[in-house]
C-alpha cells in the first residue's frame, strides 16, 4: 500500500518536473522572439504597431479606393497620422510601453512553439487513437489563433481607432495616451487570438463526449448574448467594434456545432464498426 501511494507521489512529482521543463523552454522562447522584435523594434514600431493610426494603412486604402469606385468618394481623410496626438504622461511610460508590446510581439511570434510544448506536455496521456486523429492540433490552434490576432489588427483595431478618434459629441478634443494605445493594441489582438480558439475547443470537449452539437444548437440564443458579452470585453468600449468582434464568433460557433456533429457521428461509426467486428 505504501509502495503504491510512493509510486504515484512519484509519479505526480515526475509529471510537476515535466510540466516544470516545458513551461521554461515555452519562456525561453517568447523571450528568444522578443529579443529578436528588440532587434527589429523600428519596423515593427512603425509598421506593425503604430500603423492602424496612419492614413497609409491597408485597410484605410482598400476602404477609401471602395469609396471612390462607387461613387462617394474617400470615406477616410487623406494624410491623417494619430501617432502625432499620442502622449505620454508618465516619465518611465515609454520604456514600461516598449517593454510591454515586445514581449507581447514575442509571445504571438512564439504561440507555434509553445503550443507545440503544452501538445508533448499532454499527448503521452492520450490514448494511441486520441494522439493520432489530434496530429494537427499544433497547427489548428496556432492557425486559429494568428486568424484572429490578423482579423482583429486589419478589421477591428483601424475602425475602433477612427472612430475614437473622430467621435466628438461634446466639441472638445480626443488626445490619447500612449498606454491606452498599446493597451487596446494588445488587448483587441490576443482577444481575439483567443476567441477564435473556440472551434478547436469545442472539438476537444466533443471527443471527450463533454460537448454535443445538440447542446449548442438548444442554447443557440444564450450562446448569442455571451457573445455579445465577449465581444464588449475584448474590444474597446464602441458599439462598432462590438459588433465587428461578435460577426466572427457566432460564425465560429456554428463552424463548433459543424465540428461537434462531424466528431459524434464518427464515433457512432466507430462504435458500429466495434460492435459488428465482435
Amino acid at each position: 500500500m505504501n509502495n503504491n501511494k510512493g509510486e504515484k507521489d512519484l509519479s505526480f512529482m515526475g509529471h510537476i518536473f515535466e510540466l516544470r521543463g516545458h513551461l521554461i523552454r515555452s519562456i525561453f522562447a517568447i523571450l528568444a522572439a522578443a529579443v529578436l522584435c528588440a532587434v527589429f523594434w523600428g519596423t515593427i514600431s512603425e509598421k506593425f504597431i503604430m500603423a492602424p493610426l496612419k492614413y497609409d494603412f491597408p485597410t484605410y486604402q482598400l476602404l477609401n479606393r471602395m469609396g471612390e469606385s462607387i461613387g462617394v468618394g474617400q470615406i477616410y481623410e487623406p494624410g491623417f497620422d494619430y501617432t502625432q496626438e499620442l502622449k505620454n504622461l508618465r516619465p518611465s511610460g515609454q520604456i514600461t510601453a516598449q517593454i510591454y508590446a515586445i514581449l507581447i510581439c514575442g509571445f504571438i511570434l512564439a504561440i507555434p512553439y509553445v503550443v507545440w510544448e503544452i501538445w508533448r506536455f499532454i499527448k503521452p496521456g492520450l490514448h494511441p487513437n486520441e494522439a493520432k486523429n489530434a496530429n494537427g492540433t499544433v497547427v489548428a490552434v496556432s492557425f486559429f489563433f494568428l486568424i484572429g490576432v490578423m482579423f482583429s489588427y486589419f478589421l477591428m483595431l483601424p475602425f475602433s481607432v477612427q472612430f475614437l478618434f473622430i467621435y466628438n459629441p461634446f466639441g472638445i478634443s480626443n488626445e490619447w495616451t500612449l498606454s491606452s494605445y498599446t493597451s487596446m493594441f494588445v488587448q483587441t489582438l490576443l482577444g481575439m487570438g483567443i476567441v477564435f480558439l473556440f472551434p478547436v475547443i469545442a472539438y476537444f470537449l466533443s471527443k471527450m463526449g463533454i460537448l454535443t452539437p445538440h447542446f449548442l444548437r438548444t442554447y443557440r440564443k444564450h450562446a448569442l448574448v455571451v457573445i455579445l458579452v465577449i465581444a464588449a470585453i475584448i474590444t474597446p468600449s464602441d458599439m462598432m467594434s462590438m459588433l465587428i468582434a461578435a460577426i466572427p464568433l457566432i460564425l465560429l460557433y456554428e463552424v463548433s456545432i459543424w465540428i461537434t456533429a462531424y466528431v459524434l457521428k464518427k464515433q457512432i461509426r466507430e462504435e458500429k464498426n466495434k460492435m459488428i467486428k465482435r
